[in-house]
């Protein structure tokens, strides 16, 4: 019997990791492979980044707590990558919130040329690495689901993800690879919901033992 305070954790954070996940991939269809222009489509694309990713890596500690001890190895690398994923984009929304997209405004956009999140710039490419660290850190993070059938849709789903890693990266240099990795709109929120769903179930299972006793 796992420890409620870990599936508390997961199930909660998988929930707003899904939510986020969802809010952030609405506009993105809408506005399609196009880099957002427009500084109402850039906050609805950044910002629900930001909480994503802050999310992502508290389910992805829930995971590792939550993991068998000989799976704690495959938990800690992926741990370490959501890890890497979060302080990548965290620094580039951040950045693009309230440093360029300010100067943006006040027609100072050259004092911060290379801090624009346009195609193949700095910014972006930093941006790739995260999302290469995110599709990663899935992927470690599969061996921790087995056994029964939810456990073994979680690790197909999370390894999904995780293939199209060096697809993520490679958008740096050939943007229209986007395309390629247009999966991760499926396979990353599916991903969370069904952890959230596991956390759930064994959640619900604690509470009946406990009831029992």
């Amino acid at each position: 019997m796992k420890n409620n305070t870990i599936l508390n954790f997961g199930f909660w954070s998988a929930l707003a990791t899904t939510f986020f996940a969802l809010i952030y991939i609405v506009p993105q269809l809408i506005i399609g492979i196009d880099m957002p222009e427009s500084r109402k489509d850039l906050i609805f694309i950044l910002l629900p980044s930001m909480f994503l990713a802050l999310s992502f890596l508290i389910m992805m500690v829930a995971v590792h707590y939550y993991a068998d001890e000989d799976k704690k190895i495959w938990s800690h690398i992926g741990l370490l990558f959501a890890l890497a994923y979060f302080i990548f984009v965290s620094i580039v929304y951040f950045t693009v919130l309230t440093v360029t997209m300010p100067h943006m405004l006040r027609g100072e956009s050259a004092a911060v040329e290379v801090l624009r999140y346009i195609p193949k710039s700095f910014m972006t490419g930093i941006d790739a690495l995260g999302y290469t660290a995110m599709s990663l850190a899935t992927l470690f993070a599969a061996p921790v689901f087995c056994k029964t059938k939810l456990k073994k849709w979680i690790r197909i789903v999370l390894i999904s993800n995780g293939v199209i890693a060096p697809i993520i990266l490679s958008t740096q240099v050939f943007p229209l690879m986007a395309y390629a990795g247009a999966t991760w709109i499926l396979t990353m929120p599916l991903s969370s919901f069904l952890t959230l769903l596991l956390f759930r179930q064994e959640l619900i299972i604690n509470k009946k033992s406990q009831m029992t006793l």
